[in-house]
Formats: structure tokens, sequence, C-alpha cells
């Protein structure tokens, strides 16, 4: 599973201003962004990234000035931009047009095949081969059906790569954004300027390993989008909403970062060697953390077992986990 989101625009890089220092620290369901900047001849300008919260851009002053003007204004991207995205946006809603009318498609050939299928053989005079006949029409329906099927593999994909050209270039030319004028009491004054931004977010991840026999280790990794040299990073295992008592925990840059790991006794464990390694336990949760939903391996002892999806956990939850089931194929 990866989260690779482009962070464009996102650090607050414009003159007149001169940036020292960025902070991202994400939440589970958006990140705060923060950002110290330097007024050139008492006047910064700060590009804010199409997408954020804009209720909550927040600026405030530092060494002993104060703001005395603040003004935002809309950002527009130039010509050549501005034709390219009404392109791509024509053709984004051209595509979603396109799908539809592929499912509409397919419901026909899909009824057509059904009842096809379906149709008792009759000899008449002008259907003296009634079995052949049924036999084409439903081949005929099936062959329509894959044709659809082929169209839409080719619009769903052309449809991903268009919206991710559109969000690159409105992030690169932070269209729909806004450019927030700041004017300060003296010439060299600073502030940090900072806001909440929805489209950043992490996911967890988790390695479960039971090399300990009656202990099952849980890894808590962090997926997260790339960011640029120089930020100081981290992580909060909760919601915006639920950020009372959680501290955030710093991380390295990268994709991927270890967040915590917890240690719980397992309550039940069922390992199977034939035809394949597959495992079935159970742990509580005796920590004072919630474990959030997500993807998650399984290793026991060094063999890497399987994945599957994390349900989550709260503190004091029992919970429990299948790592390598397969149901065989019967032909």
């Amino acid at each position: 599973m990866r989260i690779i989101l482009p962070l464009c625009g996102v650090l607050l890089l414009a003159a007149p201003v001169a940036v020292s220092s960025s902070s991202i620290t994400y939440y589970l369901d958006g990140a705060r962004v923060e950002t110290e900047a330097g007024a050139v001849k008492g006047q910064i300008e700060i590009p804010l990234p199409f997408g954020i919260d804009a209720d909550s851009v927040r600026i405030k002053p530092l060494q002993g000035v104060f703001i005395s003007r603040v003004e935002f204004t809309a950002v527009s991207p130039d010509r050549k931009m501005a034709k390219e995205i009404a392109r791509l946006t024509e053709r984004k809603d051209a595509l979603a047009d396109r799908l539809k009318a592929l499912d509409t498609k397919e419901d026909i050939f899909r009824a057509a095949a059904k009842s096809q299928s379906g149709k008792a053989p009759r000899t008449t005079k002008t259907n003296r081969e009634p079995l052949e006949n049924i036999r084409k029409g439903t081949d005929f329906a099936i062959a329509q059906l894959e044709e659809v099927y082929k169209a839409r593999r080719k619009a769903e994909n052309e449809l991903k790569s268009v919206e991710t050209r559109l969000f690159s270039l409105k992030n690169a030319g932070n269209a729909g954004g806004r450019l927030a004028r700041v004017w300060l009491s003296g010439k060299n004054g600073r502030v940090t300027v900072s806001y909440l931004h929805p489209g950043l977010k992490w996911a967890p991840m988790y390695d479960f390993r039971l090399d300990i026999d009656g202990e099952v280790e849980v890894i808590m990794h962090a997926l997260f989008p790339e960011t640029e040299k120089g930020v100081a990073l981290a992580v909060v295992p909760a919601h915006l909403s639920e950020t009372a008592t959680e501290l955030p925990i710093a991380i390295e840059p990268g994709r991927v970062a270890k967040v915590a790991v917890f240690r719980f006794p397992l309550e039940k464990e069922k390992y199977t060697s034939s035809p394949i390694s597959s495992l079935s336990f159970s742990f509580k949760n005796r920590s004072d953390k919630k474990l959030p939903p997500g993807e998650s391996n399984c290793y026991r002892q060094g063999e890497y077992i399987g994945k599957n999806r994390f349900d989550g956990c709260l503190p004091g939850e029992s919970k429990s986990l299948d790592f390598g089931k397969v149901t065989p194929t019967i032909k």
C-alpha cells in the first residue's frame, strides 16, 4: 500500500518572503502545516495551497512585531496553464460520461446473454437450428461484454492519468489557492503561518510478529506523502477531533516510518503448516493507546505468513486475526 502525493505548493515559497523552517504534523484525516517566514520591507506574501481549510489559517507575529493588516486574494494560473487545466477538465468529464454509457451498455448485453441462455430450443420453419442460434446469440452478447470491459479498463486508466495530471498542474500553479499578504509594523519582522490541510494525512500499516512463544509484537508504521528535505515531520495516531491527549510522534523523512511498538500476550494461537502455512491468533490490547485500522503483514518465527486488513483495536479490546488462509480452487 503506498501513498504518494505531490506536495508542491504546500511549503511557502514566494517573494517577498524568507522561509526559515517548516513542519508538518500528519493526522488520520488531515495535517497541520506550519512555516516560519520573514518580511521583506515590512511585507510578506504567502501562497496558501488549494484544498486547505481556509478557516484554519493562523498567522502569528514573532520577535515583538505586530500584524497591521492581512489580505487574501485568489491565485489564477497563467494563460497557458489555465488552458491546459480547462482541456484536462473537459476530458475528465468526457471520460466520466463514457464510463456511465459503458455501464448502461454492460447492463444491456448482460441481460441479452442471460436471455439467450435461458431460451428453450424450439424448431420452427424459420429456426431449424435453435440450439445453434442460441449459442450464436449468447456468444455475440458475451463478445460485446468483453469489448465493454476492455473499453472500461481503457477509460478508467486514462481517467486516472488525467486526474493525476490535473492534480499536479493545479498544485504547481497553485490554481484555486489563495495568496495571503501580511503587513508588519517592522521591516524585518517574522511570522509563523499555520493551517490544516485535509488532503494530507497518514495511513497506518502494521507488522504482527509472533517470534516469541505466547507473545505478539505489534509494530505500527506510518505511510505518508513524500516531502521536501528540511521539513520536520510528525504523526498523531488520532483524528484531528480526537487530539486532546495525543502527542505528536517525530518521524524521519521518507514514505514509511516506525511509529510505535507494542507487545501483547496471545490469548489464542492456531498454526497450520500443510498444505501451506496459515495462522490464526487473538490478543488483547493492554496498552492505553487506540490502534487505528490499517493494512497488516504477519510473520511467525521469521516466516512471512501473509497480509490482511486490520480493523483497529481500542484499549482493553480483544482482537482476532487470520493470515495465510487459502481457499482451494476446485476444477
